[in-house]
């Protein structure tokens, strides 16, 4: 049983070690838009590192996940196409996307790092992550 609530919710028996760093619960509550739960100050991650992003939502609809290397920078897609939503946007439930901070889309050593999460048909209610590092 535990095994397969492992499987059906990594979450909750995530491990530390993990190359995403992420952990078992974060607060995804937001009233209107995005919040991004994941990653949060001061984690560190490596160029080429595959991360879990975690956010909630409000707003069901078909969504980019940007990197930025600073709050001024317009950030670039991480994935080739848009993220479609795995469970409902209510608001309160944490929605999971793994991104690659991959050398080949942009991504570069900073110590300024964020994760835009922008909806494609309400982009001004997109929210940044909070500021990260990647060595």
């Amino acid at each position: 049983a535990l095994i397969l609530a492992c499987s059906l919710a990594f979450f909750a028996c995530g491990d530390d070690d993990s190359p995403t760093g992420a952990k078992a619960s974060y607060d995804c509550t937001v009233s209107d838009g995005v919040k991004v739960a994941y990653p949060t100050v001061s984690e560190q991650f490596k160029v080429g590192d595959e991360i879990t992003v975690v956010f909630g939502t409000t707003i069901d609809d078909g969504y980019r996940i940007l990197f930025k290397k600073n709050a001024g920078d317009e950030g670039f897609d991480l994935l080739d196409e848009s993220f479609d939503l795995t469970v409902p946007a209510d608001g309160k439930t944490c929605q999971t996307v793994k991104v690659k901070l991959d050398a080949e889309k942009g991504v570069e050593p900073t110590s300024t790092g964020i994760i835009r999460v922008v909806p494609y048909n309400r982009q001004n209610k997109a929210n940044n992550s909070e500021l990260f590092i990647v060595k």
